[in-house]
């Protein structure tokens, strides 16, 4: 195995054929079947493959975030707080890989700012810098209302997004639920959802039952990133940032 995978030629990042179904609400926006259900089995096995090798804080330039598996015990200091979830920020591990992906999500986000535009201010853009695939087992999830700029560490994290890398059954729970807005979606494969960071969009991820693992890949879009050890270490393995401006 090296340590940059190796990606196919000629990979369709986006779904052909068939119309992008938008939805906003609220802040929340939905594009539907818009990264191709290949790259994101691509997403899927670079988790696996990179998972297998049982990556520690030891491994790729002593950085502590390629630590895969997250219990929320090491992430919070108040126990678990009812996380339990697996973990692989794809920037550190594989640059190629993750810039592909901003690139697919730096795509939707353009439609997500037509909407929003306030999100986004012309002289200070906002540029997603991580790109975390994360796989959730039965039982497993992060299940208390919460949101993605609390602490202080988190303070310049402007826009979450979120990218479904595979589909689960309805019967099989595992949807992302939003307090305030009254709403839940069903992880369908190739799906990108963006929502504001902040402690008007409190969510969670609903029980997960069955024998399918729930696979998302996910980050923010930052003013200023506060913890610039992952942006550090992964423009050093050439990850691209994406980068959003209105003047455009």
């Amino acid at each position: 195995m090296t340590e940059q995978q190796q990606q196919p030629e000629k990979i369709e990042l986006l779904t052909q054929g068939v119309e992008h179904e938008m939805i906003f609400n609220e802040g929340i926006g939905v594009i539907k079947n818009y990264a191709s259900k290949e790259w994101c089995q691509i997403l899927i096995d670079a988790f696996e493959m990179y998972n297998a090798t049982k990556l520690t804080k030891n491994v790729l330039d002593g950085h502590y975030n390629m630590k895969t598996t997250n219990d929320g015990e090491s992430q919070f200091n108040k126990g678990s707080l009812g996380r339990k979830d697996e973990q692989l920020f794809l920037e550190v591990a594989d640059a190629g890989m993750a810039s592909t992906t901003n690139e697919i999500v730096g795509g939707a986000f353009e439609h997500y700012v037509r909407e929003y535009r306030g999100v986004i201010d012309s002289s200070d853009p906002v540029t997603s810098w991580t790109c975390k695939i994360q796989k959730t087992q039965a039982g497993g999830g992060y299940h208390i209302w919460h949101c993605e700029d609390g602490g202080f560490v988190y303070r310049d994290r402007v826009l979450t997004w979120m990218l479904y890398l595979n589909d689960i059954p309805v019967e099989n729970g595992g949807a992302t639920d939003f307090l305030h807005q009254k709403c839940s979606f069903q992880p369908t494969v190739g799906t990108m959802v963006f929502w504001p960071a902040t402690y008007t969009h409190m969510h969670r991820g609903s029980f997960l039952t069955g024998d399918i693992p729930k696979y998302i890949a996910t980050g923010w879009f930052l003013r200023e990133p506060g913890d610039v050890s992952n942006r550090i270490i992964g423009e050093k393995r050439g990850f691209i940032p994406q980068q959003v401006n209105l003047n455009k």
